[in-house]
């Protein structure tokens, strides 16, 4: 099975400090696979948001494949390449859309609350460091769009910070903030399919979503 796996840099993983071999060798787990424990631990297309890290992998999945939720552990895996379209520049090109898309739930709390001059000041904002702004002096004055506001001030100031992966989650809880769980999984499959269509996945990894 064909899957993604991000480390940090220099083959690195993120939990286990495992410094995983070249391309094509085989790591094999002592024991049987258990999630968060043994195990090669892996990531189908949807699961990427919840992983980002430095360095993004195409990895080869052997054996009896676990699904669990936001991940998948098999037995035995191997890398097969980097995926070099995920760079900095594009980690930061993710947080920088997730961060407008809490300002876009922002604006739909705005709206459902009718303070209209408010959204539209909010739309017309053209930086983030401009959104930031925004959506903190407005945040002080609109208190049943309070929540919304500093979500998008905290979005915006994580994005121009570099921390896409807040950036993201920030997005998701936004949008659960305005429309609950339904919401918060359809930002989410937003983002995964954003990382695919950015990152050009390969047909097969895309076939990982199983």
């Amino acid at each position: 099975m064909i899957a993604y796996k991000f480390l940090r840099a220099g083959r690195i993983g993120p939990f286990s400090e495992f410094r995983w071999p070249g391309s094509g060798v085989w790591v094999r787990a002592e024991g049987e696979p258990a999630s968060c424990r043994t195990g090669v631990h892996a990531c189908r297309v949807d699961d990427l948001p919840w992983w980002l890290g430095e360095e993004l992998w195409e990895i080869e999945l052997d054996g009896e494949v676990e699904v669990h939720e936001h991940k998948i552990v098999a037995p035995a895996g191997r890398l097969r390449s980097r995926v070099d379209a995920w760079t900095p520049d594009c980690a930061a090109e993710y947080g920088e859309a997730c961060a407008w898309r809490t300002r876009d739930s922002a604006v739909d709390a705005l709206r459902r609350g009718e303070h209209e001059p408010a959204a539209a000041r909010l739309v017309r904002c053209a930086t983030l460091r401009e959104l930031r702004r925004a959506a903190r002096e407005l945040a002080q004055d609109i208190p049943d769009a309070r929540v919304s506001l500093l979500m998008a001030r905290d979005g915006a100031g994580c994005a121009l910070t570099g921390v896409a992966p807040m950036s993201a989650y920030i997005s998701a809880h936004a949008a659960r903030q305005l429309d609950g769980p339904v919401a918060y999984g359809a930002e989410r499959r937003w983002q995964s399919e954003w990382l695919a269509r950015r990152l050009d996945l390969s047909a097969e990894g895309r076939a990982a979503r199983r």
